[in-house]
Order: structure tokens, then C-alpha cells, then sequence
């Protein structure tokens, strides 16, 4: 038998113990026999347990996914509507908007007392990059915000505010533009 070499076998000392000897030997070889069983059904247990952990924290994370998979479809459903609805009521006025607005080439602003070198520079928001000197740019009349056109005009197209402080762009009823909100 292969656990066999795993037992302990006494010597027999006495006449007496010469029958009690097998029997002695078969029991250790059960308990050994059994050990292992054990040792090995918990195991397989333990190995069963994390495959079901495993396919429950799968079945998780696949269940959420799907759900901000969806959540994100809808909501760009949602922007796309209602991008459409603002072209379609606001196409020309955006134009108007864009039109009132000048571009112009981009130069460092002098320093403070108009002496010196010009200092100072500028970034777009919309974009997050440097206005480089030379670049075509908008500034923006009532609030001075500073953006490249690609940037500013594709914002104006589905907003009439500035993209930092808020304030209206086009002018209100009476002809002047509305300050900032505070």
C-alpha cells in the first residue's frame, strides 16, 4: 500500500502484544488515510469556494459595466438631442453671434507701464493649451475672456455664454451685453 511507509510499526517486545501489532497498524493506516481525505476535501473546497467567488465578482463587475456602458450611451443620446435642438434654433443666431466677435492674430500684451518687453501670456480653457503668439484668437466683449476661434466658435454653437465666468455673450434687449453673474 503507498501510505504504508507513513505509519510508525512497532516491534513487538512481548508475546502478548504480537496479536494487538495488526490491528494496531491497520487503525494508524485509517487515521492517515483519513487525514489526507480531509486534508484534501478542504482543498477542493477551498478551490470550489474562490472559483464561485471569483464568477460572482466577475458577474459584478460585468453587471456594472453594462450599466455605465448604458448610462453613458443615453447620456450622449441626451447631448447629441440636444445639440440637434440647438442648431436647429439657434444656427443663425449663433452666426450672428460669431460674426459680431472679431478675430484677431495673437501679441503678448506690454507690462505694466507700457515700458519694457511684452510679458505675460495667455491660455485657452476650452482646449487647455498655450495661445501661442501668431495664433488666431477671439476675445470676448463683456467679460475680455481670451479663446482660440476653433475653440470659442465650436463653444458658441451650442452656448451663448462665456465657457469660465458665465456671462451672456450677445447683447441684451436694450443693445449693451450683461455683466458677469456674480
Amino acid at each position: 500500500m503507498f501510505f504504508s511507509r507513513f505509519s510508525y510499526h512497532q516491534q513487538p517486545s512481548s508475546l502478548g502484544d504480537a496479536s494487538a501489532a495488526p490491528s494496531d497498524d491497520r487503525d494508524h493506516n485509517l487515521a492517515v488515510l483519513l487525514t489526507f481525505g480531509i486534508f484534501f476535501s478542504f482543498i477542493l473546497l477551498c478551490l470550489v469556494a474562490g472559483v464561485i467567488w471569483a464568477s460572482v465578482v466577475t458577474a459584478c463587475a460585468v453587471a456594472l459595466s453594462f450599466c455605465y456602458l448604458k448610462i453613458r450611451q443615453r447620456a450622449a443620446l441626451r447631448h447629441r438631442a440636444a445639440m440637434r435642438a440647438a442648431r436647429s434654433r439657434g444656427g443663425t443666431e449663433a452666426a450672428v453671434v460669431l460674426s459680431a466677435i472679431p478675430a484677431f492674430a495673437y501679441k503678448r500684451e506690454s507690462g505694466i507701464g507700457g515700458g519694457g518687453d511684452a510679458t505675460g501670456w495667455a491660455q485657452c480653457v476650452i482646449c487647455l493649451g498655450l495661445v501661442q503668439v501668431g495664433d488666431v484668437v477671439r476675445r470676448l466683449p463683456v467679460c475680455k475672456h481670451l479663446f482660440h476661434v476653433e475653440c470659442i466658435d465650436m463653444w458658441l454653437r451650442s452656448h451663448s455664454t462665456c465657457p469660465i465666468c458665465r456671462a451672456a455673450v450677445q447683447p441684451n434687449a436694450a443693445g449693451q451685453p450683461e455683466p458677469p453673474p456674480v
